[in-house]
């Protein structure tokens, strides 16, 4: 199991760092370079909008049977179309909200109908989800990961055609790049179904009220954790285009840096579909999680405090080597927002250990109080501050809620505090910072700087034994 899990994470790691940075830096970004701050800024506030409230599509679904599933794969072509029917009639509840919050919030009619759409992209991106939960319970492991790329790959395909050709005479508009987003997910939906193949069983509309009330009922202590996850993390874009003076070009400006963040989080999301049901699994069966915690500690937190110092001191020339209007507080937002992204690592380690155990309603606890620290900040630091004070809320909101998720796991299952390995993070951030500093006197070019802080860092990682190639192997040795 061991040897898979992580042939499998190598597997997804290689397709989404192939597909995702081309799409981000090549498609994303130029997008916004193309319409502007303001345009993209109400577009990335409707997103926002779009995710909040997705959780009401699923109500903890997904999680439900991606548990399920791991521990009884016989059950799939039975409650395939059962949940299928079931996220069908949530999805139509979801719509409803979300398009009322936009009418309350006041949005325009352009504003609103790019809404209706970017709600039915969401619907399209839960079903995905839904045939992803399936294919990782079931550990086919390949498959989820040419559907992991596959809608971003259609999307540089698509896009590319409308940007880099004169097919549209160099005019673009971002209600066209919702619309590609649209037949993107559509294909990936239909290819995610077909590889599921007769596993999945015959499908047919099936809802059962009573099945479906029972695990809605199971399923709540996860659905508020995702809702208020969902909150303290796309609330930001919202606020800023509410409550401040030109909220829309804020909002770009914090999008900038954001695309970079959320790019990195897709990263550490993939750890938690591989760890999910192997959590789940190992602690139906008794088996010790500690050394598969600690290891997924060192390779994604490893990387997560690499990537906070890495953008400390080279956020600047990334932003203004891709972006067309790139201001200082721009800069400042999206080092604060990758500072913040060791909590996100933290939160999918610890976070989904708590998951596969059921702690849910301490998740919970962590999680609400996160969306407290948030909503207080927010309110106080986006007018002052606009894009600058999006970002530090966020920090603090995911180092907060990380921590507490460590410290509850530590406590929880009894692992100890392990002095070993804080002495070597904290020695290797020490040392990768002074090797940033070193390198801002010693390189001018700052391409070359930048590639010289990666490569450093990933020698770091390894020297410090922050990263131990020892225990990978003897990890994937160990059946």
């Amino acid at each position: 199991m061991r040897k898979k899990f992580l042939s499998n994470l190598g597997l997804l790691l290689m397709l989404n760092v192939l597909v995702k940075p081309l799409y981000i830096l090549g498609i994303d970004a130029e997008v916004q370079n193309r319409v502007g701050q303001e345009e993209y800024g109400i577009y990335f506030a409707l997103l926002n909008l779009s995710f909040i409230f997705n959780i009401l599509i699923d109500l903890g679904i997904n999680n439900f049977n991606n548990r399920n599933i791991a521990r009884n794969e016989k059950l799939l072509g039975k409650h395939f179309p059962k949940l299928f029917s079931a996220k069908a009639l949530l999805a139509l509840i979801y719509a409803s909200v979300t398009l009322v919050s936009g009418l309350v919030l006041g949005y325009e009619s352009g504003a609103f109908r790019m809404l209706g759409v970017l709600v039915f992209n969401q619907i399209l991106v839960s079903l995905i989800l839904f045939a992803r939960s399936n294919l990782t319970a079931l550990h086919l492991f390949e498959r989820d990961g040419i559907i992991s790329v596959a809608d971003r790959g259609l999307l540089i395909v698509f896009c590319s055609i409308l940007l880099f050709t004169e097919v549209t005479g160099g005019h673009f508009e971002i209600i066209w790049f919702v619309y590609l987003q649209t037949l993107s997910y559509a294909l990936t939906l239909i290819a995610s179904v077909l590889m599921l193949g007769k596993k999945a069983g015959r499908f047919r509309w099936n809802f059962d009220y009573v099945f479906s009330l029972h695990i809605f009922k199971k399923s709540l202590p996860y659905a508020l954790l995702i809702l208020s996850g969902s909150l303290y993390n796309r609330v930001d874009g919202i606020m800023l285009e509410k409550l401040t003076e030109q909220g829309s070009y804020h909002a770009g400006v914090y999008a900038q840096g954001f695309r970079f963040y959320e790019a990195a989080c897709m990263f550490a999301f993939l750890f938690a579909v591989l760890l999910l049901p192997m959590f789940a699994r190992m602690i139906k069966e008794g088996t010790e999680v500690r050394p598969v915690t600690e290891l997924s500690s060192r390779i994604l937190l490893g990387a997560g405090v690499a990537a906070a110092i890495i953008f400390i001191w080279h956020s600047g020339w990334l932003l203004r080597w891709r972006y067309v209007d790139v201001t200082d507080d721009a800069v400042h937002a999206f080092s604060a927002l990758m500072i913040g992204f060791i909590g996100v690592c933290m939160f999918y380690i610890y976070g989904t250990l708590m998951t596969a155990n059921g702690n849910l309603r301490t998740l919970n606890y962590i999680s609400f109080g996160g969306l407290s620290v948030n909503l207080l900040l927010n309110f106080f630091l986006i007018p002052k501050y606009g894009a600058v004070g999006a970002a530090f809320t966020t920090m603090v909101t995911q180092i907060f809620a990380g921590a507490a998720q460590l410290a509850f796991v530590v406590r929880h299952f009894r692992f100890g505090f392990n002095y070993r390995m804080t002495g070597q993070f904290v020695l290797f951030a020490l040392l990768f910072a002074g090797l940033n500093i070193g390198l801002g006197d010693w390189v001018e070019d700052p391409a070359l700087r930048f590639a010289a802080a990666v490569g450093g860092g990933a020698v770091l990682l390894i020297l410090t034994g922050t990263l131990r190639v020892r225990q990978i192997a003897t990890f994937i040795k160990t059946e």
